[in-house]
């Protein structure tokens, strides 16, 4: 359906779904020259969305603002999120035009910008190449060519892919009282022995939830669980959060398990160390919505750092 051409130009039909989208996003608008802007800019989008998708690329029209009923009506808005990259901007050139137009609007939060050239009858949409650059107006012969775009597109991917291995995994406990629980936290009576359950946690909390932690120990194996219990009084700027370290599949803990509280800056500012013979160890404070802090389990020469935010 898609072809190539000797230029590095990309040709992209506009079927009856292509159509269909446009007519639907434009419908309702009676501003005729809104009404255009909005059917045209559709088609472009759908064009780069096709093609991104045959080039590989994962793309989600539906979190874009182009998709949004609300946002194509008060901006003129072309844009097309693309996984793990950002947000193109595809903008629709006609076929006597020497320039793409950028409105000043979607100068911000946009990694591209791709011109679309559409056909007199709009039966199809030929990607022309794209500009890195936020201006008004770019002549079409300036354009770098599609080849740079999809080099240009993979960086980008690897960049933000790095990025996030870098950024630490933030579990933002304060949505938990509101039921949006972090994923791999369990209710705890998935992960403890009912004797356990019935002498560490007698004071009612808003909400619990716990998980296992893995060392990385190869030689003095042990489970543990890492259990947070958190609860706000009404209209309050504060949480209180208990903090609880348990063994897995045992009843007490082995002597030597360090459950360090430090600040975002990693200063510790609470510890607490097992002996023996202890069935678990805790450690309970307040903190204001927003403040980060670090919870590290550690025992012998193996330790687990997890961020959070209230």
């Amino acid at each position: 359906m898609n072809s190539t051409t000797d230029t590095l130009t990309f040709t992209v039909p506009l079927s009856f779904e292509a159509h269909s989208l446009a007519q639907k996003c434009r419908q309702g608008i009676s501003n005729q020259g809104k009404s255009e802007q909005v059917y045209l800019n559709t088609l472009a989008v759908y064009a780069v969305n096709n093609y991104l998708r045959c080039m590989g690329f994962e793309t989600d029209w539906e979190q874009s603002d182009s998709h949004d009923n609300v946002a194509i009506r008060i901006m003129d808005v072309a844009d097309l999120t693309v996984k793990n990259i950002g947000k193109l901007e595809c903008r629709p050139v006609l076929v006597d035009a020497e320039i793409l137009q950028i409105p000043p609007e979607v100068w911000q939060d946009r990694v591209g910008y791709v011109a679309v050239q559409l056909n007199p009858a709009l039966k199809s949409a030929t990607i022309l190449g794209f500009t890195r650059d936020a201006t008004d107006e770019v002549p079409l012969s300036k354009l770098q060519s599609l080849s740079d775009f999809l080099l240009y597109l993979s960086e980008l991917e690897v960049v933000k892919s790095r990025q996030k291995e870098k950024l630490p995994n933030i579990v933002k406990i304060g949505q938990w009282l509101e039921g949006l629980v972090d994923s791999g936290w369990e209710n705890i009576d998935k992960l403890l022995k009912p004797q356990q359950l019935g002498l560490a946690f007698k004071k009612e909390m808003s909400v619990t939830r716990g998980q296992p932690i893995d060392l990385g120990m190869q030689i003095d194996k042990i489970s543990l669980a890492l259990v947070l219990k958190i609860t706000s009084e009404p209209h309050s700027e504060e949480i209180d959060i208990l903090i609880q370290v348990h063994p897995m599949g045992e009843i007490t803990l082995p002597e030597g398990v360090k459950l360090i509280i430090s600040d975002e800056f990693g200063e510790t500012v609470l510890e607490a160390i097992s002996r023996d013979e202890d069935n678990w160890i805790q450690k309970e404070f307040s903190a204001e919505l927003g403040e980060k802090f670090k919870i590290t389990i550690a025992f012998g020469d193996s330790m687990l750092t997890k961020d959070f935010e209230v």
